[in-house]
């Protein structure tokens, strides 16, 4: 069994990453809007857009790490490093996502806590929209949900 990992900070990375992906958004949407600065705009965009993955892979890094009990087949790196490969992440989103859900209510289910389940419909939501490339945008709502979701299941993994 790999040693317990804290969830402090798991809330200041959600509102770090929250505000850098508003900020993003307002970005996109100027340059979609203003054609004369559309590239300084979309740069603007990307650059917000960075930290908003960083604190994400963060956040889901820390979960995996919580879900470590030698059963566990994907590991924390594995889990986010994946997510960075072209095209392979379509695909392994589901996996990081969905798979840590099912993780979590598989522990849950083993310590006899069925109240501390999660929703996978979140998490399968989340990767279709963002798979599908092109609603990508809409899925930018079921991921502040799925972060809100990953840290309330860290906290319960680690007080139980």
């Amino acid at each position: 069994m790999h040693p317990r990992t804290s969830s402090s900070g798991l809330i200041v990375f959600a509102i770090l990453h929250h505000v850098a992906l508003a900020i993003s958004m307002i970005f996109t949407i100027a340059s979609l809007v203003d054609s004369y600065d559309a590239t300084t705009w979309a740069v603007f965009s990307i650059v917000f857009a960075i930290p908003a993955v960083v604190f994400s892979s963060l956040i889901l890094h820390r979960a995996w790490s919580a879900v470590q009990d030698g059963v566990t087949t994907v590991t924390p790196g594995k889990a986010v490093g994946f997510c960075f490969i072209p095209f392979f992440n379509l695909y392994w989103n589901f996996v990081a996502h969905v798979g840590l859900m099912k993780e979590i209510n598989r522990l849950a289910e083993a310590r006899g806590r069925p109240d501390q389940k999660v929703n996978e419909g979140f998490a399968l939501t989340f990767c279709i929209l963002a798979a599908t490339i092109c609603l990508a945008i809409v899925a930018a709502p079921f991921g502040v949900v799925l972060i809100w979701q990953t840290i309330g299941a860290v906290k319960d993994l680690e007080n139980a």
